[in-house]
């Protein structure tokens, strides 16, 4: 008769031998952080702070934001764009990669809601970072399009004009977060379609005539990071992939779906330091 502490230590042996198989597992599992950022502020401009301007915990510092970005130029990796993502790891059959970027770690930077703040702080710290190391990073805006330019009871909204000087300089990759930033699970069908057919094409509408702008609103963040089945079936008639807002970086294993894409929120509480490890494939 085995007895009670043989027990024990059979259950213990056995929990570590399967914990550190799957951690050997997750290891070995590439992963790519998809960071979610909102307003990109700078504390030392006055409009951009109290009382000028109030505070949100979604914000990020400009400082911050640059402190991040230059580590991973320097530690070379590839700053992915939403077709990217999509045609090299999603699109069936997927493309291949290029073999320049093969060995290169992934990211990718996104920027929900298209602040106007954001715009004026990120774009002139892209085209510096451009001049002094040679890269040209993308960022993704996904953008409530009705707010274009609009000022808002806080917040200004970026224009249409002003994101198109993104794009033409080769820095932004515009997608879709809905026209008016609805919940999708709370409207009706009707009003589902009307959000996300009316964004996309307003989007394509502002970028018309730009070179390289086919894949415009190809792609939707799910506003407050919600998706239902009813809501999904009608957004797959318009965009290729769905976003979520869920705090989790992108596993890429054989059973991943296109329209539940999982991204790392980011507030003013994250440290670069944080960001830099989940970009590296760690936990937290």
């Amino acid at each position: 008769m085995v007895s009670n502490a043989k027990l024990r230590r059979w259950a213990i042996a056995f929990l570590l031998g399967l914990s550190l198989v799957i951690i050997g597992g997750e290891l070995l599992i590439e992963k790519i952080a998809i960071f979610g950022f909102h307003d990109i502020v700078d504390v030392d401009n006055p409009q951009q702070k109290l009382p000028q301007r109030p505070e949100f915990a979604a914000d990020y510092r400009i400082d911050q934001f640059e402190e991040l970005l230059r580590e991973l130029v320097e530690r070379g990796y590839w700053f992915l764009s939403s077709q990217d993502l999509y045609n090299y790891y999603y699109k069936q059959p997927v493309d291949p990669l290029p073999i320049i970027y093969k060995t290169r770690p992934k990211v990718m930077i996104t920027i929900d809601d298209g602040y106007r703040d954001a715009h004026l702080n990120v774009l002139p710290l892209l085209e510096r970072l451009y001049r002094e190391t040679g890269e040209k990073i993308t960022v993704v805006w996904f953008v409530n399009s009705s707010f274009m330019g609009v000022p808002g009871t806080y917040l200004e909204h970026a224009s249409c004009e002003e994101l198109r000087e993104g794009v033409m300089r080769g820095y932004y990759d515009i997608q879709s977060h809905g026209a008016n930033h609805e919940n999708l699970t709370l409207i009706s069908d009707e009003d589902v379609d009307k959000e996300v057919r009316r964004s996309q094409q307003e989007l394509r509408d502002c970028l018309a005539g730009l070179e390289g702008t086919e894949t415009v609103a190809n792609h939707l963040s799910y506003p407050f990071g919600a998706i239902d089945d009813n809501a999904l079936e009608i957004v797959k008639t318009y965009h290729q992939s769905g976003y979520l807002y869920n705090t989790r970086s992108l596993r890429l294993t054989p059973f991943r779906n296109p329209h539940f894409i999982p991204r790392q929120t980011v507030n003013r509480n994250t440290s670069v330091g944080r960001l830099l490890r989940l970009a590296a494939g760690g936990w937290f």
